[in-house]
């Protein structure tokens, strides 16, 4: 039996882009069913901001593979780091 391709919710690269980079992501982690419309979204202002410092090779990969995704190197790592700060905290529940 065929499966059914997934419905794209966006029209454009530009508007999936501008979505994941204004909504938290972490209800969709923690249920991947989770429906977009479910999703907060980010504050308007960062709060604080956190320098990390990288390989010139590492930097050219992360830009390679947010220009993949549509997205910019800085969302690409926040959603990253979100990701894996969730796996280290569900691991200690």
């Amino acid at each position: 039996m065929n499966k059914p391709k997934p419905i794209k919710p966006f029209k454009t690269v530009e508007e999936e882009a501008k979505f994941w980079d204004t909504h938290d992501i972490t209800k969709l982690m923690k249920n991947p069913k989770t429906p977009l419309s479910k999703l907060l979204p980010l504050e308007k202002e960062k709060q604080t901001v956190l320098t990390v410092r990288l390989q010139k090779s590492v930097k050219n990969k992360l830009e390679q593979v947010a220009k993949s995704k549509g997205i910019n190197p800085s969302t690409l790592s926040r959603m990253w780091l979100i990701e894996k700060l969730y796996e280290i905290e569900k691991h200690f529940e």
